[in-house]
This record gives structure tokens, C-alpha cells and sequence, in this order.
């Protein structure tokens, strides 16, 4: 009898617990399904995301470094080429992210440059087709920033049964999500707590090299330290780069965005004119760039002058003429201009998606932190779009 006050007591303070640790941020290494895709979340330094990752998914990180890898990209002769590329890679990669990569490798008993290889393949084995927008101000009719993006490439089969969101609270940076496959660290679609939107498409044209942070680590960097699209931009600007690319980078409160262009050498910035900017797979300025001086622009403001090919972007005469699928997007955003609403997918509009190879589709919203995602079956852009919130609990349904 003497033992039910102490009995009474810890059961107050246990349910007391539990009800703190329900306001807590999301327990570090925990996975979900949420509206039916994989959500991993992940908190802590480098080694403890990659001992997360394993513990988590394991599984099916190691079938995706062999389906991809080793009997895809990297399959007989081409795997000690690869493996030299990523070696020289590797050495851009901050030690962060390194211990990640280590852990992850350590802890699946997967050889860690052949998971550093995974990172990469789509630098040292160029990338296909993508597509991206941002409207906002004048263009909406909130003025809020909404963007669209797919993800074209070849994958293996491994959307089908990798595809996932990681959802990350780093030790240092800020939180965010990517859209990704697991076992890969950075992905290609990502957002952050401060509203921060980046996605890259594949650029041909420019210089390509390895020997700079690749594509796929830039929207990383860009996503956990970047609190304003210009601090994005700048975070381009000095980092060491690989290969051609043209990476969106949007949202912010205000709201701005950005298509920033770029090689190894140069860098050219299209920033939102009369309130939308889109790309595809073609340069617009970086090809009359011959230095970085003159093209960062101040913060806020157009980068650099004019050009023949950005102003064809909005170009209202093209009649019944081909249009590319940046040039389609610019005209579907002018024809709805002021009315565009989260009702609107133009990312889905016939002719935007590459749909035999169109792996992910998303429209996201980073004011409000939600996002509508397609992946998994090809094409995406004809899936249903789930919904989806980023929380300080983690991703969470939208529905």
C-alpha cells in the first residue's frame, strides 16, 4: 500500500515525458512512411547522419551502390575511370560530409569510394534532362513564390523501391529536406527551414571538369547554410565548381528567385524579371560571360545585361513555332500571369516533362514549407502529387 504514491508519482512523471518528448524536435534517426513514400529523419553531426542512414536503410543502400553503380554506371571497364574521377571529387567535399559518407559506408560494408562514386555518377557521367520555375510577386495571385521542377534521368529501376525523403537537422546549418534515393546524401529537389528552394538542371556548353564541388553537393551546401536566395547565390559564386548547370535557387521572405548559371570558370546570375523565372538544359547567359566581374549584380537586382536569348523568354510572338521547354514555361506562367495559384501545376504541362524518363515532379511552396511530390513511377508528372509539410517534428502528411 505504502508503494502506490511512488507508483502514482512515476506514472505523473513519466506521462509528463512523454508529452515533452512529443513537442521535442523529431527523434534523431527515425523512419516513417508518410502518404506513402519513405521519409528518413536524420539529426546530429556528420557521423551520426551516416550511422542513421545505415541503421535505418541499410538495405537498400547497398542495392542501390550495385544496381546503379557497379552493374550500371560503373559496370566493367568504366569503374576504375569512375573511381579515379571520384577520387578527385572527394577532395572537395567539406570533412562533414565526409564523415557522413564514412559512416554510412563503414556501417553497410560498402567500399566508401564506391559510395562517394554514387554521389557523383551524375558529374562524371553527365546528367540528362530537367526542368524548373519560379513564380512569384506580380505573377501570383498571393505574390507568394511557387516553384516547379522535375527530375528527367535514367535510374536503374531504383526510384521504384530508393526513392525517399531525407529529412535533416544537421549540427551545423539549418534543417532541410531533399528528395532523393537512399544512400544518397544530397539529392536533387531540396528545401530548408528559412524557405529556401534549390534544384539543378544538367547545362551543356560550358566548361566541365571535376576538379570542383559537384552539382548535387552544391544544392546540399546551398540548402543547409543558405538563409536568403542571395546568400544562395553567393555560396555558388565561391565555391569551387564541376559541371555546367543551371541551378534554381527561390523563395525567401520576401520572396525572390533565381536561375544561377554556371561552370568551372564562370558564373552568370538570371535573377526573376517581371516576376518569373524558368530553365531547362540551355544556357541563356553564361555562353557571353567571359568573367565573373560584372555578372554577380547587387542583391536583389538583375545580374548583368540584357541578352537576346534571356528576352526571348518572353517573347510573345512565337506564334505556332517550336518552343524549348524553358521558352514553353515562360509562356504557360505570362498566359495565367497574376491568376497562378497552387492550383496550377505548369511542371506537369504537356511538353515540359521528358515523361519517358521524368522520375520526380514537385511543386513546392517555401513560404509556406509544404510541398506536392510524384516519384516512383514513370512519368511522375502523371502520378497523383502527395502532400507534404516540413515541421520541426520532421515531414509530416499535408493532406
Amino acid at each position: 500500500m505504502r508503494r502506490q504514491p511512488l507508483t502514482a508519482l512515476l506514472l505523473v512523471l513519466t506521462l509528463s515525458a512523454c508529452a515533452g518528448a512529443s513537442e521535442a524536435p523529431y527523434p534523431a534517426g527515425k523512419a516513417s512512411h508518410v502518404n506513402g513514400y519513405l521519409v528518413l529523419h536524420l539529426a546530429g553531426d556528420g557521423e551520426q547522419l551516416g550511422h542513421q542512414q545505415a541503421r535505418l536503410a541499410g538495405r537498400l543502400v547497398k542495392r542501390v551502390v550495385k544496381e546503379v553503380l557497379l552493374e550500371g554506371e560503373a559496370a566493367g571497364a568504366k569503374y576504375e575511370p569512375m573511381m579515379r574521377g571520384a577520387a578527385v571529387m572527394e577532395r572537395y567535399l567539406p570533412e562533414e560530409w565526409r564523415a557522413e559518407l564514412k559512416a554510412l559506408a563503414r556501417d553497410t560494408g560498402l567500399r566508401y569510394l564506391d559510395l562517394v562514386a554514387l554521389q557523383l555518377f551524375g558529374d562524371i557521367q553527365r546528367g540528362q534532362r530537367c526542368t524548373t520555375y519560379a513564380a512569384l510577386g506580380p505573377a501570383t495571385r498571393s505574390g507568394e513564390c511557387i516553384v516547379g521542377r522535375n527530375m528527367d534521368f535514367w535510374d536503374h529501376g531504383v526510384s521504384r523501391y530508393a526513392g525517399c525523403i531525407l529529412h535533416y537537422t544537421p549540427s551545423t546549418g539549418l534543417p532541410f529536406m531533399t528528395v532523393s534515393w537512399c544512400g544518397i546524401i544530397n539529392g536533387w529537389t531540396a528545401m530548408n527551414s528559412a524557405g529556401i528552394v534549390c534544384a539543378n538542371n544538367t547545362a551543356y556548353g560550358g566548361k566541365d571538369t571535376i576538379e570542383g564541388l559537384s552539382t548535387c553537393f552544391m544544392i546540399r551546401k546551398v540548402a543547409q547554410y543558405a538563409r536568403t536566395v542571395e546568400e544562395g547565390v553567393r555560396i555558388v559564386q565561391e565555391t569551387p565548381r564541376a559541371c555546367g548547370t543551371n541551378l534554381l535557387i527561390a523563395g525567401g521572405n520576401p520572396p525572390a528567385a533565381a536561375i544561377v548559371e554556371f561552370d568551372h570558370d564562370k558564373v552568370a546570375v538570371r535573377w526573376a524579371h517581371k516576376g518569373y523565372v524558368c530553365a531547362d538544359n540551355s544556357f541563356r547567359l553564361l555562353g557571353q560571360v567571359t568573367t565573373l566581374a560584372g555578372f554577380e549584380g547587387d542583391a536583389g537586382s538583375e545580374a548583368g545585361p540584357r541578352t537576346e536569348s534571356q528576352d526571348l523568354l518572353e517573347d510573345d510572338s512565337f506564334g505556332g513555332y517550336w518552343l524549348s521547354r524553358d521558352q514553353l514555361l515562360a509562356k504557360l506562367i505570362r498566359t495565367n500571369f497574376g491568376l497562378i495559384d497552387d492550383s496550377m501545376n505548369f511542371a506537369a504541362a504537356e511538353g515540359v516533362p521528358i515523361r519517358s524518363i521524368n522520375l520526380q515532379s514537385a511543386l513546392l511552396f517555401p513560404q509556406r514549407l509544404t510541398f506536392r511530390l510524384s516519384m516512383g513511377k514513370v512519368p511522375a508528372a502523371d502520378q497523383a502529387y502527395r502532400r507534404f509539410a516540413m515541421t520541426h517534428q520532421g515531414i509530416v502528411s499535408d493532406n
